[in-house]
């Protein structure tokens, strides 16, 4: 066995690396759309209606989990992607844009573990409660609505850092009059998306994903 055979046996496989990525990021979209169609469509900020929704959904916990599943399957897609483009320039910020998309795939698992499971138990509590307890029960299934909230727009930030990031990958990595088509259009997506993504999270972070809420001010502490 040659030096070069050596080292392509002892390295993953680009081609088989790249058809896995390819096959994990259809089979996670197809999971995660029909995951988040069996998720009810309530209004977030209509809280009361949402709560008694949610409470009513016999899949809430299956329909989370297949949102988890199916944004692993995408992150895996993406650590595909980060191998085909380490090579040079466009692999230092590859590599920086898969360990964010990591991140980001982090924070949607404890998003998941709020929403999914913490909230699910709170509001079918809230839902059975009588009067006496449902008014205690529904501000602290509204307080975990709140770490939710916190939790998805850190989830969107980071995406969109990862989206910039694989922007500068795909930019730096367009050198052939072959490839300059498709790597700078792909670069100018992952613009859009950054952009998009992390004007969403701040959005999100500061509504809490309700159009009507907003930041309360600072009592005036100086005041007798």
């Amino acid at each position: 066995m040659t030096t070069s055979e050596e080292n392509e046996g002892s390295v993953p496989s680009e081609r088989y690396f790249s058809n896995v990525g390819a096959v994990a990021a259809i089979l996670g979209l197809v999971i995660y759309v029909v995951s988040a169609v069996l998720h009810p469509w309530t209004p977030p900020h209509e809280t009361e209606a949402a709560f008694a929704d949610y409470a009513a959904e016999p899949n809430w916990v299956l329909a989370h989990l297949g949102e988890l599943l199916g944004i692993l399957l995408m992150c895996a897609a993406v650590i595909a992607l980060t191998w085909r483009l380490r090579r040079g320039v466009s692999g230092v910020w590859a590599i920086l844009g898969g360990a964010a998309m990591v991140a980001c795939a982090s924070v949607y698992a404890v998003f998941i573990a709020v929403d999914g499971v913490a909230l699910g138990i709170l509001v079918g509590r809230w839902a059975q409660a009588g009067p006496e307890r449902q008014e205690l029960l529904y501000e602290t299934a509204f307080a975990v609505r709140q770490i939710e909230a916190g939790l998805f727009s850190v989830q969107w930030l980071l995406f969109g850092v990862a989206a910039g990031l694989f922007a500068g990958a795909f930019f730096t990595g367009a050198r052939t009059a072959f490839r300059l088509g498709w790597l700078s259009g792909m670069g100018w997506l992952s613009v859009g998306a950054s952009i998009g993504a992390l004007s969403f999270g701040i959005v999100q972070a500061q509504t809490a994903g309700s159009p009507t809420l907003r930041w309360p001010s600072r009592p005036d502490c100086t005041s007798a």
